[in-house]
């Protein structure tokens, strides 16, 4: 039987790491990812003050760790490939929001369209593995891509120790196996109800990630209309068009990327783009269509 723990809270949720292994092995397999969980979050937390990426924003931190440096260059790359549909820095977007849901009224379009004006060139570039603030950087949220990071860094740091045949850590939504065999894991229902109910489908994975976001459990309530958490850079507004989104790919840092990139596309225009990565994806349109992309697992069932 596999050795298995629910430790919460790690990164503010429920974290489950699964582990094949002796228990000794498992135990320390165990603990392992909990450590880099820990020592991470302070990289990247943004609720802490002290954290490096906090410090960073600030303009505090001349040289980024390797880490950050890492993650700040992939959303750069991702910002470039997905044609600003993924952007690592609408922090003032998501504040206007935030505070529209506060005061129960839409923001002014024309205030959105200077806001989407004001970031549309990252504040920040990395040229040769070095980190260069070119403008303000108060706004950068690297949540959208630093989870999935955190859960692939901390399934690696497990799989090492030996004695540890495979590993699984579910991070409510981003998800890591590395090892031998493969497990089942289920994918939410978005259109389900707000309360813990079973996932719809399940899905095999081995060797891989899986990323899972959806708009009905997070976001804006205003003028009694429920808007979803995911915001599109290129108008300013809420994506309504998608449910939700999942995405099977090699590691949990490019799902959980790409399932931003595709929860922010038009569902046709989603499909395309994963064909041209070369990931699996399934998305649930707001009228409750499900569009597969060719790669995802033919063998896919209802839960």
């Amino acid at each position: 039987m596999p050795f298995v723990a629910v430790h919460s809270p790690l990164l503010g949720r429920e974290v489950q790491i699964r582990v094949e292994a002796d228990p000794e092995a498992a135990l320390a397999a165990d603990a392992a990812a909990v450590a880099e969980f820990e020592r991470l979050s302070q990289i990247f937390s943004i609720y802490s003050e002290t954290s490096e990426l906090s410090r960073w924003r600030r303009g505090e931190v001349e040289e980024c760790s390797p880490e950050l440096t890492q993650v700040l260059a992939a959303s750069k790359a991702w910002h470039a490939t997905s044609a600003g549909a993924f952007h690592p820095a609408i922090g003032a977007l998501r504040l206007r929001w935030l505070r529209a849901a506060a005061e129960d009224r839409l923001p002014d379009p024309g205030e959105l369209a200077e806001l989407v004006e004001a970031c549309a060139t990252l504040p920040f570039t990395v040229t040769d593995g070095r980190v260069s603030r070119i403008a303000d950087c108060s706004g950068v949220d690297l949540n959208a891509i630093a989870k999935g990071f955190i859960v692939d860094r901390a399934a690696a740091a497990a799989i090492e120790l030996p004695g540890v045949d495979a590993v699984m850590i579910n991070a409510a939504g981003d998800l890591r196996h590395l090892g031998d065999g493969s497990v089942l894991v289920g994918v939410d229902d978005a259109d389900g109800p707000l309360e813990p109910a079973p996932p719809r489908w399940r899905v095999r994975l081995s060797r891989a990630g899986l990323s899972t976001s959806g708009a009905i459990r997070r976001g804006f309530e205003i003028g009694g209309a429920w808007l979803g958490h995911v915001l599109d850079p290129r108008t300013g507004w809420p994506v309504a068009h998608t449910s939700s989104a999942s995405v099977i790919a090699a590691d949990a840092m490019t799902a959980d990327a790409l399932v931003t990139v595709l929860g922010v596309l038009e569902p046709e225009a989603a499909l395309a783009h994963a064909q041209v990565e070369g990931i699996a994806c399934l998305v649930v349109t707001a009228d409750g269509r499900q569009l597969r992309s060719p790669a995802w697992p033919a063998e896919a069932e209802p839960a």
